[in-house]
């Protein structure tokens, strides 16, 4: 199996920078082409304040600078890369996206909590993108402290 389309979803918190890591090492060590896509979850409020509207598209605005500073990071590490941002459900999207891309490998990162018996759980959109996906997922833990 060779892996030539590496996708990251990010939400730009820590726990995305972490998976970012992984990311970048194994596009370089693999020669593969990056794929970055950020998902906004849908308002899908019939009824909703045109203020909330107006915030929505303030927010999509602030994403959309975002993930272009993301793709600088990968293009000043020499890859070409393609940077989206989708709105829906965010499992789904990534899934389908992953689908209509040709993905190999789906690099992201987990929101996991210990549990109180010390385990961990992941997040449930790494969860559900893991039981449905098309192709691998690696899920990168972020923990406190720790390099």
């Amino acid at each position: 199996m060779k892996i030539e389309r590496i996708l990251f979803p990010t939400d730009f918190s820590i726990y995305s920078e972490k998976a970012r890591e992984y990311a970048l090492y194994l596009g370089e060590k693999l020669g593969a082409s990056m794929y970055i896509l950020h998902v906004i979850e849908p308002l899908d409020y019939p009824d909703i304040d045109e203020e909330i509207k107006e915030f929505y598209r303030e927010l999509e605005m602030q994403m959309e600078r975002k993930i272009e500073d993301e793709k600088r990071i990968f293009e000043q590490r020499g890859f070409h890369v393609q940077a989206s941002i989708v709105i829906g459900p965010r499992w789904r999207v990534i899934n389908t996206f992953a689908k209509e891309k040709s993905i190999d490998l789906i690099v992201m990162g987990s929101h996991g909590l210990k549990t109180e018996t010390g385990q961990i759980a992941i997040g449930t959109t790494s969860h559900k993108v893991i039981f449905s996906s098309p192709c691998p997922v690696l899920v990168v833990r972020y923990e406190e402290g720790r390099q």
